[in-house]
C-alpha cells in the first residue's frame, strides 16, 4: 500500500489546459494550489505533529501566503479534512492499481499483505500523520468518519480478495468479512508496537508467520 509522494511544488497545466475557457483554468489552477498547500500541510504535520504546526508554517512550505490558503480553504479544518481524504484515496488508489491486473487471488492476497506490513517500514510519515488525526476522531466527526471509510476499504479489498478466490476454487469458504476483520485488526496492533518499540520483536520474521497463518485458514490443500 506505498503511498504516492506529495509533492509541493506547483505543477503547470498540460498544452491541453491552454485550450480551456476562464471557468475551467480557474478550476484547474485550484485543483493545483489546493494540492500543493494540502501536500504541504502533510510535510509539516508529520515532522511537527498534529498539535505543533501554524498556518504559517504551511504557508512558508508551499510557498504560498497564509492569505491563500484561507482562499482556498476556510478554515484549519477544512484544509485538514481535505488532507485526510486525499490519502485515504491515495492508498487505496495505490493498492488497487498494484492488484489489480493479477489474475490469481493467492498472488493478490500474497501482494496486499506485503504491502499492509510494509506500510510502517515504507511509509512511516504516513502512519503517524494517521495517528495523528485519529486523536480527533471524539471531537470531529468529519475526520471520525473518513478514517472509517479507510479501514473499511482495507477490508473491503481484502473481502474481495478471498471471494475471488472462493469462486476461482483456490481458497476454502471462508468468512471473508471476519478474517478481513481479524487481519486488520492485527495489522493495527503490529504497526503500533512496531512504532512504540522495533526492538521488542522481529517485526520481518512475525509477519511472515501472519502471513502463513493466514494462507493456512484459507487455502485448499491439494
Amino acid at each position: 500500500m506505498t503511498v504516492k509522494k506529495m509533492k509541493t511544488a506547483v505543477q503547470r497545466p498540460s498544452g491541453r489546459g491552454a485550450r480551456l475557457n476562464r471557468t475551467q483554468k480557474g478550476k484547474q489552477i485550484a485543483a493545483i494550489r489546493k494540492k500543493q498547500i494540502t501536500g504541504a500541510a502533510y510535510e509539516v504535520i508529520a515532522e511537527k505533529g498534529y498539535y505543533n504546526f501554524t498556518m504559517m508554517d504551511i504557508a512558508r512550505r508551499a510557498g504560498v501566503s497564509s492569505g491563500l490558503i484561507h482562499h482556498y480553504f476556510k478554515d484549519k479544518e477544512n484544509m485538514l479534512v481535505t488532507l485526510l481524504r486525499e490519502m485515504q484515496q491515495d492508498i487505496r488508489t495505490s493498492l488497487e492499481k498494484t492488484i489489480e491486473n493479477v489474475p490469481d487471488p493467492t498472488k493478490k492476497l500474497d501482494i496486499f499483505m506485503d504491502q499492509a506490513f510494509d506500510l510502517v517500514i515504507k511509509e512511516r510519515e504516513y502512519v503517524y500523520v494517521t495517528y495523528d488525526f485519529m486523536t480527533q476522531i471524539k471531537f470531529n466527526e468529519r475526520m471520525q468518519r473518513i478514517l472509517s471509510k479507510l479501514y473499511r476499504g482495507y477490508r473491503e479489498t481484502l473481502e474481495s480478495i478471498l471471494k475471488e478466490g472462493k469462486h476461482k476454487k483456490k481458497f476454502k469458504d471462508v468468512d471473508e468479512h471476519y478474517l478481513s476483520t481479524v487481519f486488520i485488526s492485527i495489522l493495527l496492533g503490529f504497526e503500533q508496537q512496531y512504532i512504540l518499540d522495533n526492538t521488542s520483536f522481529n517485526y520481518r520474521a512475525y509477519t511472515k508467520r501472519i502471513k502463513a497463518y493466514m494462507f493456512n485458514q484459507v487455502l485448499i490443500k491439494k
